[in-house]
């Protein structure tokens, strides 16, 4: 039976784009700096060498996991693939508590203790892992969706504007050449993407990749960050219609780079809320 689009499809990609404004707002009222990730600064050739810096580890990433697999080590991949999600669902969830004090009003020293940290973002992690492995359908594509809108919210806010925006473009050739040239293509073809679970999801016939969710959350949460909550609920709507438009697509193909449609819709649907606002790009 091929493909059919519905919109049932669509909803992880909305749940992770609310979750996002959620998380973004959260961070805007936290009033806080945040670190900077980057190391060069924000020229045009700063931002160029920024984003290298980060699609760099994403391709030596790649190609490591496709040689294991060549390999015929796939249980190698898997741990690598469910310890770095622990990991990284851990390690966010402690660092959103840790700005709790600075948007609610509680007891420092509950909210500031590494104890409270700890616990709490143990649970939290453990809800969200168990279901990403435990669970099916909707609750299964959910909960990917929730760890994506953390880590793409953090990424928003801890890369600069012009990098962010570079990093985004940058990551839309990448996710071409990578598919139908690179490893995530040779991946795919050579076997079952269940066997990737924890950095892809299955909803019904379609498997969406974690770092498509991630880049779709960064693009909506830069919006809000920079330029308010009009840009992100257009950009969201870009992004949203580019998924649309790639599973369309995909009634007639086996698979399809999940970054390029959806990026470039919602950077033009940004970029149309900064003309309607009379912003400063």
């Amino acid at each position: 039976m091929s493909f059919k689009v519905s919109l049932t499809y669509l909803l992880p990609q909305t749940w992770l784009l609310l979750l996002t404004g959620i998380l973004s707002l959260y961070l805007a009222r936290s009033g806080l700096y945040f670190e900077r990730l980057t190391v060069f600064p924000e020229t045009p050739t700063g931002a160029s060498l920024n984003s290298l810096a980060f699609l760099f580890p994403l391709l030596l990433a790649a190609t490591l996991i496709y040689l294991i697999v060549r390999s015929g080590h796939i249980t190698i991949v898997k741990f690598i693939v469910r310890f770095s999600l622990v990991s990284a669902t851990f390690l966010l969830s402690t660092w959103y508590l840790s700005k709790l004090q600075n948007v609610i009003s509680m007891p420092k020293a509950v909210v500031g203790s590494e104890s409270f940290l700890a616990i709490i973002s143990t649970c939290l992690t453990a809800i969200m892992v168990l279901a990403v492995y435990k669970a099916g359908g909707l609750i299964h594509a959910f909960s990917s969706a929730s760890i994506g809108a953390l880590l793409g919210t953090f990424l928003a806010f801890s890369i600069p504007l012009l990098s962010a925006i570079t990093l985004l473009g940058a990551l839309v050739v990448y996710d071409i050449l990578s598919v139908y040239r690179g490893p995530i293509g040779r991946l795919v073809g050579s076997m079952s993407q269940s066997e990737f679970t924890g950095a892809v999801f299955n909803l019904g016939e379609i498997t969406i990749g974690m770092g498509d969710m991630v880049f779709y959350s960064m693009l909506a949460s830069v919006a809000f960050s920079n330029y308010g909550f009009l840009s992100y609920a257009m950009s969201s709507l870009g992004v949203l219609f580019g998924v649309y438009l790639g599973m369309r697509i995909l009634e007639k193909r086996s698979y399809l780079p999940g970054l390029p449609l959806a990026i470039t819709a919602g950077l033009i649907m940004m970029l149309a809320s900064i003309l309607l606002t009379g912003q400063v790009v």
